[in-house]
């Protein structure tokens, strides 16, 4: 086995494109970590100190497919309350097998993860902007002053990022006080392609540049609260549900 030094962002970027390509005839995306099912990769692990891992590409022969991790991480309760029942997935029992088989044989790849120092932090004034929506609007600070502000950074070829897209724009419109806008550097011409397949309610930014200085290294999508003040009040690197409902209530505990 090889041992790979891979910051957090490559191994969500590979997670994500071996899923969408291993899936496509699959319903649903499998992750197993430790022997636990999920959706989505844990946050906990994206969040973690640097720790060596073990990374494995499963399948079964009637083509169902998942990638497992093992870790010396110990998923805490929080985390497991969003894990997957093995019998709500599909060959779940099989996957699991095949899954401890491969770590007790050490068929898998060696990896370390670990989150790198974000370019936001909690506390910053959110800084002066003009941005142009979708359909030619310009938007600056006033336009949010006195209100809760939401941003989300996303770019088509980001699969998480679509995939969160109709579960945000509930947010919309069960907060309809807060100012909702998600960001992408590319044209108005490639975001509406996306907005024609997966529904996002957000005020849709285009041609936006100038917070990728936001991103760095931790990659895509971005979630940020401002508050009333102007102060970034929380931020999530990725996503997973545990990340959205964390964000979530932050947003309702600001309005």
């Amino acid at each position: 086995m090889k041992l790979f030094r891979i910051f957090l962002f490559v191994i969500l970027s590979v997670i994500v494109v071996s899923s969408c390509a291993a899936l496509k005839s699959q319903k649903e995306r499998i992750i197993i970590v430790n022997g636990y099912f999920f959706k989505e990769l844990p946050s906990s692990l994206k969040k973690a100190p640097a720790k060596e891992m073990e990374m494995f590409m499963l399948s079964t022969p009637d083509g169902t497919k998942a990638i497992g991790i093992s870790t010396s991480m110990e998923l805490s309760e929080k985390t497991l309350k969003y894990s997957v029942p093995v019998d709500q997935v599909t060959e779940g029992e099989e996957l699991l097998r095949r899954f401890n088989e491969a770590k007790a044989n050490l068929k898998g790849t060696k990896i370390v993860m670990g989150e790198m120092e974000p370019k936001v932090k909690v506390g910053d004034r959110f800084p002066d902007f003009s941005a142009t929506d979708i359909d030619g609007r310009k938007w600056t600070n006033k336009d949010v002053e006195g209100k809760v502000m939401v941003l989300n950074l996303w770019f088509s070829g980001c699969g998480p990022c679509r995939a969160e897209m109709p579960e945000l724009s509930t947010w919309k419109d069960e907060m309809p006080d807060v100012m909702f806008f998600s960001s992408t550097y590319e044209s108005a011409e490639i975001a509406r392609k996306v907005f024609e397949k997966v529904k996002f309610s957000w005020i849709p930014l285009v041609d936006d540049t100038q917070f990728m200085k936001f991103i760095g290294n931790n990659g895509y999508p971005l979630t940020l609260v401002v508050d009333k003040e102007g102060k970034i009040a929380a931020f999530e690197y990725g996503t997973s549900q545990e990340q959205r409902d964390t964000l979530k209530q932050k947003i309702q505990s600001l309005r």
